[in-house]
């Protein structure tokens, strides 16, 4: 089960923590929430992906559609503090350079 939690908001920006896997039902509740915060008026947030434990294919699409969700609304979506793991498939899937993927959580 995956966790998605507001940890820190300024008016530039929104930390969200996510933990447990970013895979299926996972990815979609990410999702939402990330379109939750968008339509509240948040347009740049930073992921915290440091307690994420696995990300597949779906948590691969969920951070695409959230980027472009993002950018539509005149925003951003950023990433850091992944694990070996989820790094090596951020890296694979083009992820980690074009959301700009920090080795530590910054807001």
């Amino acid at each position: 089960m995956l966790e998605v939690t507001v940890t820190e908001s300024s008016p530039a920006s929104t930390l969200i923590t996510v933990s447990g896997e970013l895979a299926g039902p996972g990815a979609e509740r990410l999702l939402a929430r990330l379109d939750r915060l968008l339509d509240q008026g948040h347009r740049y947030v930073v992921l915290d992906l440091t307690a994420v434990t696995f990300c597949d294919s779906s948590g691969v699409s969920s951070l695409v559609r959230g980027h472009a969700r993002a950018s539509a609304a005149a925003g951003g979506l950023r990433l850091s503090g992944a694990s070996d793991q989820v790094t090596k498939v951020l890296e694979l899937s083009g992820l980690a350079r074009m959301l700009g993927l920090k080795s530590t959580v910054e807001l």
